[in-house]
């Protein structure tokens, strides 16, 4: 708690907190708007599939672009003018409801994204300092986790009540919030600026695979989490059919299934601070994939809306509490000076999967209807985590200690940055 109110106290804090937490607020609200739009138009499955891909695609092609604008350009401008371009985006979706329109307008908000997430990570951890990236870390997953429900429920409320219009204008609204602090951001955080300038970037992470393939531990998570990324995250195409087609539920009962999933996931990222030992961990990732996957079946039979919100943020708690411990457990298994490259090799790879099963999600949705979606995922789930607890057995077996990377042969071809 102490350490908590410290970083209450630095400025830029103070500054950037509040308005993110609207600003996350107004993309949930925004996100339920824009899937029950798709929804709506009667464009299937595969229309919100590609949605889907609209939010992803954009943060995996521009990481490398908008890290670099992140180092050279100051903070202030760069947030502002991004926040600036995603409200005018919004606004876009406010007045235009065609389907090409918003998807365009949607790559325009996760471009925004892309750029300013990196930028205020650098700032506000260079604000506080190294001793207090945990608590900063802490207190933003919270306020996330807390934001996203709430935003996901009124957005539902005020799509039924109001139209989506009001949603996208309030979505605008945040981020015009977003943008006014961030005059203010950057006054006193020294920035690498020129830095960028004399490194040479490999263009493909071979470090870290190096690094994960040097621990057998962190390898079996690796090939643990990236199938099962496929059989979760494929039905985020097919559940808006489940709750609106198959058990006749409404705009706002949509957006509180996801207040649920949210609210669950709040409950597993507190439980997840509680484990202490990398034993356990390992156990608890095993038991969440097991558990998520027979929840997913239970999803795919529901015969309640009642049901499904249950099932539903028992799901978010069990993945949340998965990704807790995974990420615990792959962080100590990789060297210390290899474990930002690690990180980077796990975050793109789980998000290039991710565009995988939205593919995958919306051609099950298509053929095999909601339900039976859900039951063959689930059913796919369990395989995944009994081969899971078969690798993560035997890598548990090795030394605790990751084995040294072997040097590489050769250099990759490197880009001037």
């Amino acid at each position: 708690m102490k350490g908590m109110l410290q970083i209450m106290g630095v400025r830029e804090i103070r500054l950037a907190l509040p308005a993110l937490v609207l600003s996350v607020v107004g993309d949930a609200m925004a996100f339920v708007a824009l899937t029950l739009r798709v929804h709506g138009s009667g464009a299937g499955p595969y229309a919100v599939a590609a949605l889907l891909l609209c939010f992803s695609l954009p943060v995996v092609a521009t990481m490398g672009v908008a890290g670099a604008l992140a180092d050279r350009l100051d903070p202030p401008l760069l947030i502002g003018v991004a926040a600036l371009g995603q409200a005018l985006a919004s606004l876009g979706l406010a007045t235009s409801r065609s389907l090409p329109a918003t998807f365009a307008l949607v790559v325009v908000l996760q471009l925004g994204f892309s750029v300013t997430n990196p930028t205020l990570t650098s700032v506000l951890t260079r604000a506080v300092g190294d001793e207090h990236l945990g608590q900063l870390t802490s207190l933003q997953q919270a306020l996330y986790a807390a934001a996203s429900p709430i935003g996901a429920a009124l957005g539902g409320v005020i799509v039924q009540s109001h139209g989506d219009a009001m949603v996208f204008v309030i979505d605008a609204s945040s981020y015009i919030v977003l943008a006014t602090p961030a005059l203010g951001l950057g006054r006193g955080v020294v920035l690498p600026v020129a830095a960028w300038r004399s490194e040479r970037l490999p263009f493909l992470p071979r470090d870290g695979w190096r690094a994960v393939h040097a621990s057998p531990l962190a390898s079996a998570l690796l090939w643990a989490l990236l199938p099962f990324v496929v059989t979760l995250e494929s039905m985020n195409a097919v559940e808006v059919f489940l709750v609106r087609d198959e058990l006749g539920g409404t705009d706002a009962d949509f957006g509180f299934w996801q207040a649920l999933a949210g609210a669950g996931a709040l409950v597993g990222a507190l439980l997840g601070g509680v484990i202490t030992s990398d034993h356990r961990r390992v156990k608890v990732v095993v038991g969440c994939l097991t558990a998520m996957s027979a929840l997913q079946i239970g999803v795919g039979v529901a015969p309640s809306l009642g049901w499904l919100f249950i099932l539903g943020a028992a799901l978010g708690l069990a993945n949340s509490l998965s990704n807790a411990a995974l990420v615990a457990v792959f962080i100590r298994a990789v060297a210390p000076d290899l474990r930002g490259r690690a990180i980077a090799l796990l975050n793109g790879l789980a998000r290039a999967t991710s565009l995988l099963a939205l593919g995958l999600g919306g051609f099950a949705g298509a053929q095999l209807g909601p339900r039976l979606s859900f039951v063959v995922a689930g059913i796919a789930g369990l395989l995944v985590a009994a081969r899971a607890w078969r690798a993560l057995r035997k890598a548990s077996l090795e030394p605790t200690i990751p084995r040294a990377p072997r040097p590489a042969a050769a250099r990759l071809p490197t880009m001037e940055g």
